[in-house]
């Protein structure tokens, strides 16, 4: 009991030295809390999440039929494209690019029409000035998606043209009609002379309508070959339209053997019947098709994105875990990593040898000291980001709290390693910022781990502001609880470091 007694008053008596040396240094304190927060927050706040506008200049034949379909286009393309004008001359184009006075050049397709008719694709070149391998990317992708518009705008001109078209096919479609109702009628007069005259008017119609049905109304049958027909039970599928169009041919072609001087032409008249049938079906399935916008024929999806949380995140508000994270990450590793470095240089270290306080006593103490003082620090630093900056909560403070703890004990771990290896404080200030730069690019913090090599993630699982922001992320704005691997993985982290500093502050303190 006693010698329990003396841990806690040789421990305490360590845990008030070491927050006295902290207040002690006012400065230091300031320089390293609020300097990287106030970096952090400028970056937050300055970070825009949008795509880059590009000034674009395109070469082609001015004058031409495709420069001025490229002025109309590209003048209504939105706001990533922003329309520098048109050249003839490339070399020109290509100065003013390297001068940067414009962003891209797009050369257009020589003899486009002429490509394409050999069944090849015509090519549109996008010359950039580039250096940023994000940059380039983004080119390539500007230069798809602005390739896939004028691909849907063509698509639509030719749906518009076909569906003007069906306006003659009803004209044609109202005339075979008036051609099969005057057989009807001749049939019934039982006059097969004009019955006969009508029908060869009625199979050129007929013969017109197959060929115009099918031209204008093939994409529609494509998409619906695509997605399947409507649960509607007056939905056309492509069998249904196709069985339409044989069926008709084959009621005119049985009309041509209509004899004279028949005594009954009831059977004729019905076939005739069952013609205007047909012809009626035609021109509802035209109707259809008329009726819907081209727009939607040729781009007949989109997407639309829509967020199951129950709140709209901000790009701040993605940030925000991180930054807290790193933050305190590198407050523990730099107080920590100062620790015990000016402790040797100043012969402190000399006094604690002879002292009957243990190694295993004096790193518990500053454990503790420095996790009250980094608590102090998270909790003022949860306060502002929660309420000043208005970062959503939607987990519980439990965990959130069992995050942070588990963060710091890590870092301080770190932190004394680092503190117990330099030989300088300078050193350890350096060890401390290869921590953080090493935090900022492999951590997640402002790229995703996805993006980094498999091999070098190891590098990322290394260090705690993995941990921490991968596990604050998902309670802070996705309401979940502490994942228990990660949480674990993390704990047993800072426990590997908490031995590697015992042991080496055991080797320190033996020494003579």
């Amino acid at each position: 009991m006693k010698r329990f007694f003396s841990f806690l008053v040789r421990t305490s008596a360590f845990l008030g030295k070491e927050i006295f040396e902290i207040l002690r240094q006012p400065r230091l304190i300031l320089t390293l809390v609020f300097g990287p927060f106030l970096i952090l927050l400028l970056f937050g706040l300055g970070f825009r999440n949008e795509p880059r506008a590009l000034r674009t200049l395109f070469v082609v034949d001015e004058g031409s039929e495709i420069a001025q379909r490229i002025q109309e286009y590209a003048t209504s393309l939105g706001p990533q494209l922003i329309f520098a004008g048109i050249t003839g001359d490339e070399a020109e184009a290509k100065k003013k690019l390297l001068q940067q006075q414009v962003d891209l050049v797009a050369v257009a397709p020589p003899n486009a029409y002429q490509v394409i008719r050999n069944s090849q694709q015509a090519i549109f070149t996008l010359y950039h000035n580039e250096i940023d391998p994000f940059q380039v990317d983004y080119v390539n992708v500007f230069g798809q998606v602005y390739v896939d518009e004028v691909n849907r705008r063509i698509l639509q001109t030719i749906t518009q043209r076909g569906q003007s078209e069906a306006s003659t096919v009803q004209d044609k479609l109202e005339a075979a009609r008036a051609s099969a109702i005057a057989i009807r009628e001749a049939l019934e007069r039982e006059d097969s002379t004009a019955a006969r005259e009508h029908l060869r008017e009625l199979n050129n119609q007929v013969d017109e309508l197959a060929l115009m049905v099918g031209a204008s109304a093939g994409l529609l049958v494509s998409v619906q070959d695509t997605i399947g027909p409507g649960s509607d039970d007056n939905s056309f599928d492509n069998e249904a339209i196709l069985a339409s169009l044989a069926d008709l041919r084959q009621d005119v072609d049985m009309l041509n053997e209509i004899a004279d001087n028949q005594d009954d032409y009831r059977a004729e008249a019905e076939q005739v019947a069952k013609i205007e049938e047909d012809l009626t079906t035609l021109g509802t399935y035209l109707n259809e098709f008329q009726s819907i916008a081209p727009h939607v024929l040729v781009s007949p999806f989109r997407s639309e994105a829509k967020a199951i949380s129950i709140v709209q995140l901000k790009p701040a508000d993605f940030f925000a875990p991180a930054v807290i994270v790193l933050l305190l990450q590198h407050l523990a590793v730099t107080f920590a990593a100062l620790s015990i470095v000016r402790e040797r240089l100043n012969g402190a270290m000399e006094l604690f040898r002879v002292s009957p306080i243990s190694a295993t006593e004096m790193l518990l103490s500053k454990y503790l000291s420095y996790m009250v003082f980094a608590g102090i620090l998270a909790t003022v630093l949860t306060l502002l980001v929660s309420y000043g900056l208005s970062v959503p909560m939607l987990g519980t403070w439990l965990s959130y709290g069992l995050v942070i703890a588990a963060l710091i004990f890590t870092s301080l771990g770190i932190g004394f390693v680092i503190s117990l290896l330099a030989q300088t404080d300078s050193q350890a200030v350096q060890y401390s910022m290869i921590v953080l730069l090493a935090s900022v690019f492999f951590s997640g913090a402002f790229l995703g781990l996805q993006t980094l090599w498999e091999p070098v993630r190891a590098v990322s699982w290394a260090l705690p502001a993995t941990y921490g922001i991968v596990l604050l992320q998902n309670i802070m704005l996705r309401g979940h609880l502490a994942n228990p691997i990660l949480l674990g993985s993390l704990t047993a982290l800072g426990a590997g470091l908490f031995i590697v500093a015992l042991w080496l502050l055991h080797r320190v303190m033996a020494r003579s």
